[in-house]
C-alpha cells in the first residue's frame, strides 16, 4: 500500500507517475557482479550456461548480469566469491570514478558495510592502492570483513568510527553512501512503505549534511567525492548538495552520464525551496526507467 502523502510528494516530480507507482508494486530483477579479483567474466557466463541459468547482460557495466534464477546464491561461484550478489544501483557509484580508481593512492568508503561497494572498488583498483573501509556500526563490521575476505580484497583497512570524527587525512576519492530513509528499496521490502514517515526523512537530512561536509573536507585537492542515497526525498539529496555548495565554495558538482543507463537531473525547486542550479548535474534514478531500485548520486570535485 503506497501512502497517499508519498504519492503527493513524488507524483509531482517524477516524469511518469503512473509508471513509477506501478513499478513500486513489482520486484526488482535478481542481479550480480562478476568479481574480477577472482574470476573471468567469460568463464562465469559459460558455467552459468552449463547450470541452465539464463543470464542477461546490462549495457552500462560489462561485469553486471541479471538472472531470473533464484538459485544464484546456491552456486559454487557465489560460495567462492567469484560473483557478488548486488543490486544494480549499488554498483553505480564506483563507476562514476572508474577512470580515477586504478591510479588512486588513497580511497575512503565512509559508510562501507556490508562491503558491496568496497569490494567493487577494490576490483576496479586491481587490489592496488589503499582503501579505508569505514562503518560506524560495529555490528556490521563482521559482515564487511567477511565479504572482503570472501571476494579476495587485499588492499583494504577496516575502521569503525563515526565519519564525522574521522582523522583529518586526505583521500583521492571519497564515497559516502549515506544512511537514508531507504524509500528506493521498497520494491523488495514493502515494510518501508508501511512504516514510511516524513519524520525519518528530516532526521536523516540533518545527519547527511554533516556527513557530506566532513567527507568533502577529507578529499585531497583535485580529488572527488561521490555522494549517494537510496531515497527519492529531495531533503536527503538535492538539499544536502545545496548545503555543501553553500558551505564549501571550492565544491563543484560535475555532470553524470552513464552510457546505456537512463538518469534524470536533480531538481532545483522543492516546495518553497530553491536549490543552487548546479544540483541539476546530479542524477536521479527512477525505478521504472531501468527496472532498478530508486537511487540518487552526485559527483563533487575539489
Amino acid at each position: 500500500m503506497i501512502p497517499e502523502r508519498f504519492r503527493e510528494r513524488y507524483g509531482a516530480i517524477v516524469d511518469d507517475p503512473a509508471a513509477f507507482f506501478a513499478c513500486l508494486t513489482t520486484f526488482p530483477p535478481k542481479s550480480f557482479r562478476v568479481n574480477g579479483l577472482k574470476a573471468r567474466r567469460e568463464n562465469v557466463v559459460e558455467r552459468f550456461g552449463q547450470y541452465g541459468m539464463g543470464l542477461r547482460s546490462v549495457p552500462w557495466y560489462e561485469d553486471a548480469f541479471i538472472s531470473d534464477s533464484l538459485e544464484i546464491g546456491s552456486t559454487l561461484e557465489h560460495f567462492l566469491g567469484h560473483i557478488y550478489i548486488q543490486e544494480l544501483t549499488s554498483m553505480l557509484p564506483p563507476l562514476l570514478v572508474r577512470d580515477r580508481l586504478p591510479n588512486a593512492r588513497l580511497v575512503l568508503d565512509g559508510c562501507a558495510a556490508p562491503g558491496s561497494k568496497t569490494s567493487e572498488i577494490a576490483a576496479l583498483m586491481g587490489n592496488r592502492g589503499a582503501i579505508y573501509a569505514n562503518d560506524p556500526d560495529y555490528s556490521r563490521i563482521r559482515a564487511l570483513k567477511f565479504n572482503l575476505e570472501k571476494t579476495g580484497v587485499l588492499n583494504t583497512v577496516i575502521t569503525n568510527m563515526d565519519l564525522r570524527n574521522y582523522p583529518n587525512m586526505r583521500f583521492n576519492v571519497v564515497f559516502i553512501d549515506a544512511p537514508c530513509s531507504s524509500e528506493g528499496i521498497c520494491r523488495k521490502n514493502d515494510s518501508i512503505l508501511s512504516s514510511w514517515s516524513e519524520h525519518f526523512i528530516h532526521r536523516h537530512s540533518k545527519l547527511q549534511k554533516q556527513l557530506i561536509t566532513k567527507g568533502f573536507d577529507l578529499v585531497a585537492p583535485g580529488g572527488v567525492l561521490v555522494y549517494s542515497t537510496c531515497t527519492y526525498a529531495p531533503e536527503e539529496n538535492e538539499e544536502v548538495l545545496d548545503w555543501l555548495l553553500s558551505n564549501r565554495e571550492e565544491a563543484k558538482i560535475e555532470y553524470i552520464s552513464l552510457s546505456g543507463f537512463k538518469t534524470s537531473p536533480g531538481i532545483t525547486c522543492w516546495g518553497d525551496r530553491e536549490f543552487a542550479p548546479a544540483v541539476a548535474r546530479a542524477a536521479r534514478i527512477w525505478p521504472h526507467h531501468n527496472d532498478t531500485d530508486g537511487f540518487f548520486m552526485a559527483k563533487v570535485v575539489k
